[in-house]
């Protein structure tokens, strides 16, 4: 049983916090989530009861997504670096051991403002054009909807409508230009019963055509309003991100759970891989790699791993009559069985990082 949600996260470095933090939480009789690696705290910093924290690891975290429960932890006397304590907008800076007590009685209360049901943000992102991302990043979705409530978000601006992809273009329902979610609170409900939906029951927010010149323009600030939007749901909803390849906004990037990076097994591909890889790092996300073969390709599965520092969880070839079935009536139907096991590849990684 995923005990995560009841935990209490606990990112201290000092030696003589360490002990007084660990002592507090036992106490309240919560489990404990001990852990001073900056990707595990990721993980499980929007999960987690409530988070301690000190100066030395807050120095490292985000919390743009303003997340209630977070203390940070100073040494007694003090003083409290309350400078830290406003930048990741901490609840409370507490003085240990003066203030046990006092953290004691927080934690044990009942956290029932607190959102227990946000689900993954998966972004798919292919290393150069042409990668296949849109097709992997649909298939999915449609995967990920077999078991959960889930929605595929279109953020290429210029990708003529992740819809037509879909087959599902003349489905009625809200595209971009209808939704309006930074025009005040919208609810998440509303926004899924608005949206066009695949046979499967994908709920799908894609860009929109028209025969006239359209003043809407996507952009980050959309994209990230719809995100959200779905993690502030009632219910747990689950959303997939179609990224562009080029000029990845780090707002968008600070709400992502979970990235699909999309390698072509080629020299520059690889080489311009390896470069958006350490570039991600600074984001703190757990990353997962699929190779793609498109056509002939100068690499092996070993030489990639190499050069990326990182394992390749799943390959993705050319799918014989894939590009004109797409072309002549979507990604409908049972999906090709290469595409479905890279999906569930990347699931099963997805999978663990949250258990």
């Amino acid at each position: 049983m995923n005990t995560t949600h009841s935990a209490i996260l606990i990112a201290v470095e000092d030696p003589v916090l360490h002990p007084e933090a660990m002592h507090v939480a036992a106490a309240t009789g919560r489990p404990v989530i001990e852990t001073t690696n900056i990707g595990d705290i990721t993980r499980h910093f929007h999960r987690a009861s409530a988070v301690l924290v000190d100066v030395a690891m807050a120095s490292k975290l985000s919390n743009n997504k303003r997340r209630d429960r977070v203390f940070l932890l100073d040494s007694d006397p003090g003083p409290s670096d309350w400078k830290t304590a406003m930048a990741i907008h901490a609840e409370q800076a507490i003085l240990l051991p003066a203030q046990a007590s006092e953290l004691l009685s927080a934690l044990g209360r009942e956290d029932t403002k607190r959102a227990t049901t946000s689900g993954h943000v998966i972004g798919v992102v292919g290393a150069v054009g042409g990668t296949g991302t849109s097709t992997l990043a649909a298939a999915l979705a449609r995967k990920r909807g077999e078991s959960a409530t889930t929605v595929l978000i279109d953020a290429v601006p210029a990708s003529g409508g992740i819809d037509l992809l879909l087959g599902i273009e003349d489905v009625p329902g809200a595209r971009w230009p209808d939704v309006g979610l930074r025009r005040g609170t919208v609810h998440a409900a509303d926004v899924l019963k608005a949206l066009p939906r695949t046979a499967d029951a994908v709920a799908v927010l894609s860009t929109a055509r028209s025969n006239i010149l359209d003043p809407f323009e996507l952009c980050a600030a959309d994209i990230a309003a719809a995100i959200a939007c779905f993690l502030n749901a009632e219910q747990s909803i689950d959303v997939i991100v179609d990224l562009p390849t080029a000029g990845l906004d780090p707002t968008i990037l600070e709400q992502l759970t979970h990235l699909v990076l999309v390698v072509p097994a080629e020299v520059r591909a690889v080489a311009a891989a390896r470069a958006l890889y350490l570039e991600l790092q600074q984001f703190h996300m757990s990353i997962t790699c699929v190779l793609r073969h498109r056509g002939w390709s100068g690499l092996d599965v070993a030489e990639v791993e190499e050069i990326l520092g990182t394992d390749i969880v799943a390959e993705v070839g050319s799918i014989h009559r894939l590009a004109k079935s797409v072309e002549m009536h979507g990604l409908t139907g049972s999906l090709p069985r290469v595409l479905s096991s890279a999906c569930v590849a990347v699931l099963g990684e997805l999978a663990e990082v949250a258990a």
